[in-house]
């Protein structure tokens, strides 16, 4: 998969891990800008503090190999040089089966009376950037997520916030073909499988 993306995206930078814990961080609003999406084996700090950051997890039990590509801002442009929507990063396994799951993952770090203004904007960010990485051919028979994350809102779920209900996930897997998760937590169960857990 990496040759694939690289092959296509040769600016690509992947980081891997075959740690039990995988952490995504959006360091954009905390920092201004300065940093943005990271991946981390262990909990990052808030910027000048002793805090932990709000993270999305990825639980690895089995400690597959997973592979993380956190796109650049520009990466991906239309015809006229105009920049597309896109998420943050993708994750998968670093294996040599075809039909792996792949995690394309957006993440806010903002507060939570804030989700509502994002809801379909998340969405939209995901479903291009699978289609752009279908269009090039770099997705074929791989099982798609959409992994939407508001790590600040760790207490409740926010799947109601998100979808306005079970239909509209069901029409976007549909027409799709990408399983969204809206949650702060995943466990990855195996080189195809994902589940939120709440």
């Amino acid at each position: 998969m990496k040759n694939k993306i690289q092959a296509v995206y040769p600016q690509s930078v992947f980081c891997s891990s075959t740690a039990s814990k995988l952490y995504i961080a959006d360091f954009t609003e905390r920092t201004s800008s300065n940093r943005k999406v990271e991946f981390h084996e262990i909990i990052p700090k808030v910027p000048s503090s002793t805090t932990d950051m709000d993270c999305l997890v990825f639980e690895n039990i089995s400690q597959l190999s997973v592979v993380c590509n956190i796109f650049d801002d520009h990466q991906f442009k239309d015809k006229k040089g105009k920049d597309l929507p896109h998420c943050e990063c993708v994750l998968f396994p670093e294996s040599k089966r075809k039909d792996i799951g792949m995690a394309f993952v957006e993440i806010k770090d903002c507060k939570s009376k804030n989700i509502s203004v994002y809801k379909d904007k998340v969405k939209i960010q995901i479903i291009s950037t699978v289609q752009m990485f279908r269009d090039k051919g770099i997705i074929e028979k791989q099982r798609v997520y959409g992994v939407i994350s508001f790590p600040r809102k760790n207490k409740v779920s926010f799947n109601q916030t998100i979808f306005d209900d079970a239909t509209e996930y069901k029409k976007l897997h549909q027409k799709f073909k990408i399983r969204f998760l809206p949650t702060n937590y995943i466990s990855i169960v195996d080189e195809r499988k994902l589940i939120a857990k709440l």
